[in-house]
């Protein structure tokens, strides 16, 4: 027998039953009905349905409750050939708010085959009590359920009466994803769903998360689909729209456990259970848009790679022709020494140290009165290796330095265990990372929960189960630049090396010290930057940003002792010191993103004021005052001898350098007690680059004070640097997410596409900040070039 048989026999059924029995009641659409029902009599209604209607619009159905209690609700059942949907009146919306008007949209009927015999709609109504209970009821079809193509579609939603609206893929759209853009002009806490188009639909508070993807929504909601996206594979899906009766997932967090261990006392309890607001209503607009094409994602990839390889195409010329400059500036002539072995070399350096130790002067700055002397035995033998290390202590603190004063011990061993050292710790570092992120957008991509991540939703050009292909991919530049750098120094320190195994006394007399193992270990992080970072925008959060700038303190700090070590090169710490401080470094931003309490803040302050005097007092007396037990003796003498005892201090221009870089690190102590910023990541990342800029501001000033010029390269990449970061910072404050907030309020911020329609505010970032820290890092390399042909007796150490 056929379903056409079926639907026949039963409404022949139906005509003889409403006859009989007055409970059983054959209904009209659109006509709001007034019945009541007791226990012992329950009213079922039927509704005679058009099946070429049904198939394209599904079914209303509204009940209001007159008179009938919560504790005693009504029961209304709905009777269709392919599913039952039930709820009751009033409806108490998880014990918050009583609704006495309760609207459901039934599954749509898609499946049942045309005909022309009718179909029917049976609802049940009934009660548990022998009281008569009054009810309205009433059903409709559902008009514009049909979601098209960059049209509009206005809903009025309650808690109560959730609504949900279907799109069908066109043949022409399997080739890329849509975007469902839903937006209003209320701050109501609503759910946003996007389901496969099957029954049963999922569009209550309890089950709407089981299904499909969802996020929270105040006034913006972005959600981008693709075809087959559900457990399903169907191509076509339904937009669910349900209404919170509070606002509380919209506005926290989400993050109860986090937030617990956080600990945050300045933050006031939101208390164990959310206050219901009254007459919970918002008018949603729903629209979906087409979006970029897989194939589309070709051309602006292309251009990027395109640029950056400009970038290389004019960094190698620039190369070629800066490193003959660099080289050319060996063309000395005839120098002392040149002829002498290494052993004749190094036996009259020794010789020259044997003489400096009788020769020392007893107005060396703060060592007067400090010198440890030696004595001889009965043989009248000197322990030179002890008397060298005192000379080259007293030589630190003379009033006038040159760099021949630091560069009696360096050795190219010591940095080059920088790069050798940062690689395990990359690759130990990264590798969770990875793992962490993968397994987290797996977790998005198979619960749908798109309020775990914080994405440009109004910008997502998604690959497979990468949410934001575009975010990661946007990190390219530095991953290359960061390769284009290691080549230009290792080009250089190729020509380099080869030039002093001509002539040797070029590396022991003549500019500065050409040690680069910081360089390599500058570049090899700009590189895991680039990796790092877009590991953390698969799925960016407030609690894995750290993914995201631990190379940044990093790259920070490596330069920041590359600037030092140019004229330093005895004084500067060794890899392993340098690794264990930026370590201890990113255990503090850890234990800040957690614990952000005032102890925490007034802990760091201090021992952000201790590290600050103890490196301005290292810096000021060139490395004689050593972090040992003997340390505040030696702080105290010098104190007696350098401040008391003495007019004006001996060191002046360092003088006054630190004095404003201690003032400008009490000052940001103070703030973060003070301000207890909650992005505590960003605050101790701006302290590092704010004091890498006065390190190198201070370290150009004092060259043009000595009289020293850079190349025109140098001034050209520092121009270019200063541009880019202009731009790049303007692009960084033009914040597109905020993971500070509720994922709802986050996604207010959104934007759309701001260059080729595929990159966003802060891919423009990425990019742009990429060719900033190249041209930053080339400017510091080459910042010092003109100084080859010099002596190095005869360059100042400031």
């Amino acid at each position: 027998m056929t379903i056409g048989s079926f639907l026949l026999v039963g409404l022949l059924l139906l005509q003889h039953t409403c006859a009989d029995n007055p409970n059983v009641i054959a209904a009209n659409l659109s006509t709001t009905i007034t019945a009541n029902v007791t226990a012992t009599f329950q009213k079922t209604f039927f509704f005679l349905l058009d099946s070429d209607v049904v198939s394209k619009k599904p079914v209303r159905i509204s009940a209001k409750a007159l008179n009938a209690s919560v504790h005693n609700p009504l029961i209304v059942t709905a009777r269709q050939i392919l599913g039952v949907t039930s709820f009751t009146i009033p409806l108490n919306d998880e014990g918050y708010q009583i609704y006495n008007r309760v609207a459901r949209t039934l599954c749509p009927q898609w499946n049942v085959p045309k005909s022309d015999v009718k179909l029917f709609l049976a609802v049940d109504v009934s009660s548990s009590e022998n009281v008569r209970r009054e009810f309205q009821l009433r059903a409709d079809y559902v008009d514009n359920f049909e979601l098209i193509e960059n049209q509009k579609i206005t809903a009025n939603v309650t808690p109560s009466t959730p609504m949900y609206f279907r799109y069908k893929f066109k043949p022409t759209q399997l080739d890329g994803p849509v975007l469902v853009r839903v937006t209003s002009d209320s701050d109501t806490c609503a759910t946003i769903s996007v389901q496969s188009d099957m029954c049963p639909i999922h569009d209550l508070m309890y089950d709407i998360e089981y299904d499909g993807i969802f996020q929270s929504m105040t006034r913006l909601a972005a959600i981008t689909v693709t075809p087959g996206f559900g457990s399903s594979g169907r191509k076509d899906f339904v937009v669910v729209v349900v209404v919170h009766p509070t606002d509380y997932t919209c506005e926290h967090l989400g993050h109860e456990l986090l937030d617990q261990i956080r600990l945050n006392s300045s933050k006031p309890d939101p208390g164990p259970k959310p206050v219901p607001l009254f007459n919970q209503r918002k008018n949603v607009i729903i629209s979906v848009e087409t979006t970029m094409t897989y194939r589309e994602y070709i051309f602006p990839t292309l251009i990027t790679v395109g640029l950056l390889l400009i970038i290389y195409l004019l960094a190698y010329v620039g190369t070629i022709l800066e490193t003959e400059k660099f080289i050319r500036g060996f063309n000395l002539g005839e120098f002392e020494y040149q002829n002498m072995s290494d052993g004749e070399a190094e036996a009259g350096e020794i010789a020259s140290a044997e003489e400096a130790v009788k020769s020392v002067p007893t107005d060396y700055g703060a060592t007067t009165g400090y010198r440890r002397h030696k004595t001889q035995d009965s043989m009248g033998s000197v322990d030179y290796c002890e008397d060298l290390n005192e000379v080259l202590e007293i030589r630190r603190t003379k009033v006038e330095l040159n760099v021949a004063d630091l560069s009696v011990h360096s050795n190219d061993y010591k940095y080059r265990l920088y790069q050798w050292n940062l690689i395990p710790i990359a690759i130990f570092y990264a590798l969770p990372v990875i793992q962490l992120v993968a397994g987290i957008q797996l977790i998005v991509h198979f619960t749908g929960n798109q309020d775990i991540c914080y994405y440009n939703y109004l910008c997502s050009r998604p690959l497979g189960v990468v949410q934001q292909f575009n975010n990661i991919f946007s990190n390219i530049g530095y991953v290359l630049l960061g390769i284009l750098f290691l080549l230009i120094v290792k080009h250089r320190d190729t020509k380099y090396q080869a030039a002093v195994k001509e002539k040797p006394i070029l590396g022991k007399k003549y500019g500065l010290p050409q040690h680069n193992g910081i360089y390599y270990s500058v570049g090899f992080s700009l590189c895991m930057e680039g990796l790092l970072s877009a590991s953390y925008h698969v799925c960016p959060t407030g609690y894995n940003f750290q993914f995201d700038s631990t190379f940044m303190y990093l790259m920070a700090g490596l330069l920041m002792l590359k600037i030092y070590q140019l004229r330093h090169p005895d004084v500067n710490p060794h890899a392993y010191t340098a690794y264990i401080f930026l370590s201890f470094t990113v255990l503090i931003e850890v234990v800040g993103v957690y614990l952000q309490t005032i102890y925490f803040w007034i802990t760091f302050a201090a021992v952000y004021i201790v590290a600050t005097l103890y490196f301005t007092s290292h810096m000021y007396y060139m490395g004689v005052i050593s972090l040992d037990c003997g340390i505040f003796a030696r702080i105290s003498h010098f104190f007696r001898t350098d401040f008391l005892s003495s007019p004006k201090p001996l060191y002046m221009d360092r003088f006054v350098f630190l004095i404003l870089v201690v003032t400008l690190n009490f000052a940001a102590a103070i703030m973060g007690v003070v301000v207890q910023p909650s992005d505590f990541p960003s605050f101790l990342l701006a302290v590092f680059l704010i004091n890498l800029l006065a390190y190198f501001a201070y370290y150009v000033i004092m060259k043009f004070i000595h009289g020293e010029y850079p190349y025109p390269i140098t001034i050209f990449c520092g121009f270019l640097t200063m541009v880019t970061w202009i731009c790049a910072l303007y692009f960084y404050f033009s914040t597109v997410t905020n993971w500070q907030l509720p994922a709802a309020l986050s996604r207010v911020k959104n934007t759309e596409c701001l260059v080729l329609d595929f990159y966003d505010n802060h891919d423009v970032w990425h990019i742009i900040s990429s060719m900033a820290l190249f041209f930053g890092f080339v400017t510091v390399l080459t910042l010092d070039d003109h100084l080859l042909n010099k002596p190095r007796n005869e360059i100042r150490v400031f």
